[in-house]
């Protein structure tokens, strides 16, 4: 038979369970964010000639501390915070030459833009070369975008421009969809400044 004190050790066995099952209850489920390309084409203006110039994208490089599946934020000015519950979906760099692609090739008036390696029937006119520096920001402050990049030619000998853009969006919340729309919008930034120089290196084709 089991006595009043082993009745108290095993009630309050139960309670510690139920309170452990309900810390490990209460873990958030992951969420996935999409970088989103320009979408309202009827206030885009041509930025480039118009033809089917064949744009490469490559190589690129992401520093080591965002490219990561986690989105990376500034809790400080140099603390960095990596959120394991709001991730990207897929690879950072994947996601963000995917929106470059969408976004040269409606801004440049081209579906021949592709991402390295690409297939071997692809021979770009251009190629640009991407060094990302900063690719973050502050939830509910801003999105940054730190970027230096070159147009090359066909040969990939020397560059004919070379050029760093820095970026910066106001964050309209401190939800971490406002960060990435704010991404979004950095990067829509810098392909409309590629596309402009684009116009200015191949006037016509």
């Amino acid at each position: 038979m089991m006595t009043s004190r082993n009745c108290r050790i095993w009630l309050a066995g139960l309670m510690v369970l139920g309170l452990c099952a309900g810390c490990f209850g209460t873990t958030p489920p992951a969420v996935f964010y999409s970088l989103t390309p320009i979408a309202d084409t009827a206030a885009i203006q041509p930025q480039a000639a118009e033809g089917k110039i064949a744009i490469g994208i490559g190589p690129v490089k992401f520093p080591d501390e965002l490219n990561r599946p986690s989105i990376v934020t500034r809790s400080g000015r140099n603390r960095l915070k990596v959120d394991p519950f709001h991730r990207w979906g897929g690879s950072l760099e994947k996601n963000f030459t995917r929106v470059m692609e969408e976004n040269l090739a409606l801004l440049v008036k081209t579906d021949r833009v592709m991402t390295r390696p690409w297939e071997r029937y692809f021979q770009p006119d251009v190629r640009l070369a991407l060094d990302i520096r900063q690719f973050d920001g502050r939830l509910g402050e801003y999105a940054s975008l730190n970027i230096t990049w070159m147009i090359v030619g066909p040969e990939g000998d020397e560059p004919l421009l070379v050029r760093r853009t820095i970026i910066q969006e106001a964050v309209a919340d401190d939800s971490y969809d406002a960060l990435v729309d704010a991404q979004s919008r950095a990067v829509a930034r810098l392909c409309r400044e590629i596309a402009e120089a684009l116009s200015k290196q191949l006037p016509t084709q």
